[in-house]
């Protein structure tokens, strides 16, 4: 289970229809272009799968909360390059709704 610490409280990060919607958008080549930002770690991408991922907790954090956080992160070496990749690879490539199409590349 991936998680993310937003205004110091742990959220887990999980897809669900909102989120698969939203990230379709956010790269182009939709759900192919997601999971191949995803598998690299890609850290603009990485962003909108944070967002994305705080979507079922119904809190509305706004792009920029995240990045700021993210930021805040990666100034106090909490989040570092490898974090980035396993959040990616197990919210995006793992999750459910991904799974069958990552494992068909």
């Amino acid at each position: 289970m991936a998680t993310f610490e937003m205004q110091g409280k742990e959220y887990e990060l999980k897809l669900n229809f909102e989120s698969v919607k939203y990230l379709n958008k956010v790269v182009e080549g939709g759900s192919l272009g997601l999971i191949g930002k995803a598998m690299m770690g890609d850290l603009e991408v990485f962003s909108h799968i944070v967002h994305a991922g705080l979507f079922h907790h119904g809190k509305n954090f706004s792009f920029k909360e995240v990045e700021t956080e993210i930021e805040q992160a990666i100034a106090n070496e909490t989040l570092d390059g490898q974090d980035v990749f396993a959040i990616c690879n197990e919210v995006v490539t793992d999750s459910f709704f991904y799974k069958k199409q990552v494992n068909k590349l």
